[in-house]
């Protein structure tokens, strides 16, 4: 007799997550071959080399690169050791750690298939102005001569093209091998979230003890910052909390303090570039998200349009045949990955004590 109740609870938690999965699917799938298409246009060789130095400029072509990369919280930080070792300066770097987890060309646009364009706009502008905030503030938070390392170049750059020739086959191979591949977990993590909160939290909990106030804000930011998520893995979460009540910027706190930071992402960061740098990147992580969720339900709630609920468009909109069809191609592609990642963990070589 308790097995049905269970049973039950688990079976509607898989139903609500796969509708908010379904929902963003078709565009999640097409920003993942449009991030696969932007790697093979975009070497890494060509970021590089513009970011040395540590003046403005520098910075603010950090933050405009990271946007469309989709690269997760622990994924950006080995590129950003990379950048920082061939010459970029410690502005820059921050500036595209900010950025580059935040955004993506795949999550701006699940952002937009999901929440709406309001969100997806208010999210990319607050990446790109947090980013060159913690990008400015790092060079002047450091001495000069360990920000002025300029660009190095690199001896003997290969030709990035030379084993591009089949672009098509490449796209969709790195768009699905490796982009979706390292989301397919914590975007699953991120949509059984979201159909847990819209099963265990009621219609107005939300809406009678947090909705108002500061406390929204703080509670996301709390939630947001230890977490591991990636950017399109936040959006079914943040999504849930919307149908239940929680403001716009309340949620777009959390899609911007999730991604761009989690523990082990700041202790790595710590070592590579100081305590102080560190410090600098998460108070205007912080306080930027707060600022950026506080100032999205201002001008929200000064623009009249009835489209701008969200949570009325996530309810009330049916699945269409697409976002059927695309939800259980993305489900069958983390259930592939999933046992995938748990072969690689079963055949890996134990080391000998």
């Amino acid at each position: 007799m308790t097995i049905s109740p269970i049973l039950e609870a688990f079976g509607t938690i898989v139903v609500e997550s796969f509708k908010l999965l379904a929902q963003m699917s078709p565009y999640l799938i097409l920003g993942v071959i449009a991030a696969g298409a932007l790697h093979v246009l975009l070497p890494m060789g060509i970021v590089s080399k513009h970011l040395g130095t540590s003046g403005f400029g520098s910075v603010l072509r950090a933050a405009i690169l990271g946007i469309p990369l989709p690269i997760c919280s622990c994924g950006v930080v080995p590129v950003a050791a990379s950048l920082k070792k061939e010459g970029a300066g410690t502005g820059a770097t921050i500036s595209f750690l900010v950025t580059t987890p935040t955004t993506g060309v795949d999550s701006i646009l699940a952002t937009y298939s999901l929440l709406g364009l309001p969100l997806a706009i208010a999210r990319t502008v607050a990446a790109l102005v947090l980013g060159i905030i913690a990008g400015v503030l790092s060079n002047l938070g450091n001495s000069k001569s360990d920000n002025d390392t300029g660009a190095k170049k690199p001896a003997a750059e290969k030709d990035s093209h030379n084993h591009k020739q089949h672009r098509i086959s490449e796209t969709i191979r790195y768009a699905f091998y490796e982009i979706f591949a390292g989301i397919a977990r914590p975007l699953l993590i991120g949509v059984l979230l979201g159909g847990a909160v819209s099963f265990f939290i009621p219609e107005d909990f939300i809406a009678l003890h947090i909705r108002t106030g500061f406390a929204p804000y703080l509670i996301m930011m709390s939630i947001g910052i230890p977490l591991y998520v990636c950017a399109s893995g936040s959006i079914p979460f943040a999504a849930a909390l919307l149908i239940k009540g929680i403001s716009p910027g309340a949620a777009l706190v959390f899609l911007i303090a999730g991604p761009a930071t989690n523990i082990a992402t700041i202790t790595i960061i710590s070592s590579m570039l100081g305590k102080r740098t560190t410090a600098i990147y998460l108070a205007v992580l912080m306080l930027g998200s707060l600022g950026a969720g506080i100032a999205t339900d201002a001008v929200l709630a000064a623009l009249p349009d009835s489209s701008l609920n969200v949570a009325a468009q996530i309810n009330h909109n049916g699945l269409s045949l697409m976002e059927l069809a695309s939800g259980s191609l993305v489900s069958l592609a983390m259930l592939y990955f999933g046992i995938q990642g748990i072969k690689t963990r079963l055949t890996r070589p134990t080391t000998p004590s």
